[in-house]
């Protein structure tokens, strides 16, 4: 596994975790679930992502059964719901997380929206005082602009802002204009998540390119050159940059190990240009 610094800390994550959405929806999955989360930290995929809102505590449900007896190698991350966003809301909703998860603390935890209905700085405040206590090591945010990062760092005082988690793929390369430069040049980690685009038809983006479209075919011939498939020639575009971290969910064991053959090796010069202009971002990208 390779590592990369979580913000400006001494904490050194994996460049791929995995992502739980969906995880716990079937209590007949669950051992499946299970099983491939176990697999990943076997192989250094230590960094597990969840959050309260998937499957209404069923995956953190899912996330503290798999990691239970090896709490202390785990790294661990996970959200509270936008509508939580109150200083008594954030406080109580950690609470709820820690005891779903099956443990006294989190190692990252993360506003997962910004909130219609609460300040940033009234979230974050609460969040400094999960610090205090001991309940949460770090504090992060996901799907926030620059200017509401900008908010929650002075909102956060001596507690830095450490991680913006936001959706990062080959058909939705926005953040490149402005989160992703203002989070390097800030020392904020940028965790990618849905690294193989959206499920269909959320928020309007498309998803992986379909066999049989040029888009793919770049991909796949990419790919041939390495020995790689196209799903790992795209995550591994992604990890290009320094700062930058991602968390495919992996519900299965074939998923687990195809993701670990997406490190290790170096997409050249030339095959990078070629992705790059294959996959522009675009002014759709841009406006959704």
């Amino acid at each position: 596994m390779f590592y990369r610094r979580l913000g400006v800390t001494d904490v050194q994550i994996p460049v791929i975790g995995q992502g739980t959405w969906k995880f716990g929806e079937d209590r007949g999955n669950a051992a499946r679930e299970i099983e491939a989360l176990r697999l990943g930290l076997e192989n250094g995929m230590t960094l597990i992502d969840t959050a309260e809102e998937y499957a209404k505590g069923g995956s953190e449900r899912i996330v503290g059964e798999a990691i239970k007896d090896v709490r202390k190698d785990v790294f661990l991350v996970t959200k509270v719901s936008a509508k939580h966003c109150s200083y008594e809301g954030v406080l109580q909703a950690a609470e709820s997380s820690l005891e779903r998860l099956q443990t006294s603390y989190i190692d990252l935890y993360l506003q997962h929206w910004p909130s219609p209905q609460f300040e940033v700085a009234e979230t974050m405040s609460a969040m400094s005082e999960l610090v205090e206590r001991g309940w949460v090591k770090h504090i992060g945010v996901s799907n926030f602009s620059p200017e509401l990062m900008k908010e929650a760092q002075n909102a956060l005082g001596k507690h830095p802002l450490v991680c913006n988690q936001v959706g990062y793929h080959l058909n939705d390369r926005a953040i490149e204009d402005d989160v992703l430069p203002y989070c390097l040049s800030n020392g904020i980690t940028v965790m990618g998540y849905s690294p193989f685009g959206y499920a269909p038809g959320v928020f309007g983006k498309r998803g992986f390119p379909a066999v049989g479209t040029e888009e793919r075919t770049v991909l796949e011939e990419i790919g041939a050159k390495y020995g790689k498939t196209a799903h790992q020639v795209a995550l591994n575009w992604i990890l290009r940059r320094e700062g930058v971290v991602t968390i495919p969910k992996a519900a299965n064991i074939q998923h687990i190990r195809d993701n670990l053959n997406a490190i290790g090796w170096e997409l050249e010069g030339m095959d990078m240009e070629r992705i790059e202009s294959s996959f522009p971002i675009t002014t759709e990208d841009q406006l959704n």
